[in-house]
């Protein structure tokens, strides 16, 4: 439980630091990171909304929102009943993305946003969506991917012979 909240508290302070350089160096116009792929440039005035735009303008209920979801992570990450390192580590990496947006809209209000693809037309993000986005990716291919893995806590309680016999009535 502890790594979980102290993994979160990391992922938020670099989410910050980078959001507080951005802004701080940014102004002027964008850096080209790697040539054609990646760059940054500062959004001017910030991100109001969520992805792709939506929700223009609505950053007091998303904040409540983002509130909500990440009280419920760090509870899920509390208990830490997970099936599998992958899920844990993605709900360890949502939790921390929906943290650093939270704070933005929470105390800045508006989303910093400063990463910009460079080979398409796609809206400018963070570091906190990418780790949404990941954190999103892992737990999607271990609830849809490997289903049957038994919980880490039940594998643990079994090894230790604290679990409850299961009943087979089949004969």
């Amino acid at each position: 439980m502890a790594t979980n909240l102290l993994c979160v508290a990391v992922l938020v302070a670099a989410d910050r630091l980078f959001k507080i350089a951005a802004a701080a160096y940014l102004t002027d116009g964008g850096v080209v990171l790697i040539p054609g792929i990646l760059g940054l440039r500062l959004l001017e005035g910030g991100n109001t909304g969520a992805a792709f735009g939506l929700f223009s303008d609505s950053t007091e209920i998303l904040a409540w929102i983002s509130a909500v979801c990440s009280a419920v992570l760090l509870i899920m990450l509390i208990i830490n009943r997970f099936s599998s390192e992958a899920e844990r580590w993605g709900f360890v990496l949502i939790c921390a993305g929906a943290m650093g947006n939270l704070y933005d809209r929470a105390f800045c209000g508006s989303v910093t946003d400063y990463l910009e693809f460079l080979f398409c037309e796609f809206p400018i993000f963070n570091f906190a969506d990418v780790l949404v986005d990941i954190g999103c990716l892992l737990v999607f291919i271990c609830v849809f991917f490997f289903p049957e893995r038994k919980r880490i806590s039940e594998t643990a309680s079994a090894e230790s012979g604290d679990s409850e016999e299961t009943e087979d009535d089949e004969d």
